[in-house]
């Protein structure tokens, strides 16, 4: 299947089983990342792969001695053991929201990955009050790493519902209530998706309008992983693993 690359898709598929990260590979190439990862889908699409697990299973020599790599193998991708997620939900302010989150290693789409995090909540009305169920991180290392970064992006399976992806700033402060720049996303039930999420996506919600401020990278004080209230309450279950910070 090799053999419907393009050159530089066959020059990039060769750095990636060489152990190179995108940036790696941009700054060796002299092109954007933006291109590589560009390069990347397309090659991931024509060889009927969805990671860099699958890449190194089917392609890599030292696959045919190993066949459980992981997402280690990508040095920009964090296991979500390390990403210091906590679960949170509005139950510790008297409502009937939960949210559970653990880590696993799980087998996806025939790949073996150790470390997926795996995040449920049931997100239950309250009159007159807000109601939340969600996975939150504060880690410092993390923190610092989304301060330098220019987005995100992570493989999430899930049951056909939407979560948004908030970011909180030094700006998020109770005084505002606590708004925030976010991203929303669907998910298909059973099926993997890519979400990626260049802080240029980002957006302050209309209903944090009045409290509007710019958005800064450098201010970064938390990230969040949220069941989307204005979509559909109830129970939802995600997954999510390959992790980068890029």
């Amino acid at each position: 299947m090799t053999k419907n690359l393009s050159t530089r898709e066959q020059e990039i598929l060769n750095l990636l089983l060489e152990g190179l990260s995108p940036k790696e590979i941009a700054s060796k190439l002299e092109i954007t990342y933006y291109t590589v990862d560009f390069h990347r889908n397309k090659l991931y699409k024509k060889l009927g792969i969805h990671s860099i697990q699958e890449l190194f299973v089917k392609y890599s020599k030292e696959s045919k001695t190993d066949h459980t790599k992981t997402e280690t193998i990508n040095r920009n991708i964090i296991p979500s053991h390390d990403l210091g997620f906590f679960d949170l939900s509005d139950a510790k302010e008297g409502g009937k929201s939960t949210a559970e989150i653990y880590v696993t290693q799980e087998e996806i789409d025939g790949v073996v990955i150790d470390s997926v995090l795996n995040i449920k909540a049931n997100l239950i009305k309250r009159k007159n009050k807000n109601e939340y169920a969600q996975a939150y991180t504060y880690k410092e290392d993390i923190i610092q790493r989304l301060r330098q970064a220019k987005g995100i992006r992570f493989k999430a399976l899930g049951d056909g519902k939407s979560w948004f992806v908030e970011f909180k700033t030094i700006e998020s402060t109770p005084e505002r209530n606590n708004a925030n720049y976010m991203y929303n996303f669907g998910t298909i039930s059973g099926q993997v998706i890519v979400v990626d999420i260049p802080y240029l996506s980002l957006y302050l919600p209309e209903w944090h309008e009045q409290y509007a401020f710019d958005f800064n990278k450098e201010t970064i004080k938390g990230l969040d992983i949220v069941k989307c209230p204005l979509c559909q309450y109830g129970s939802s279950f995600l997954q999510i693993f390959d992790f980068e910070i890029y």
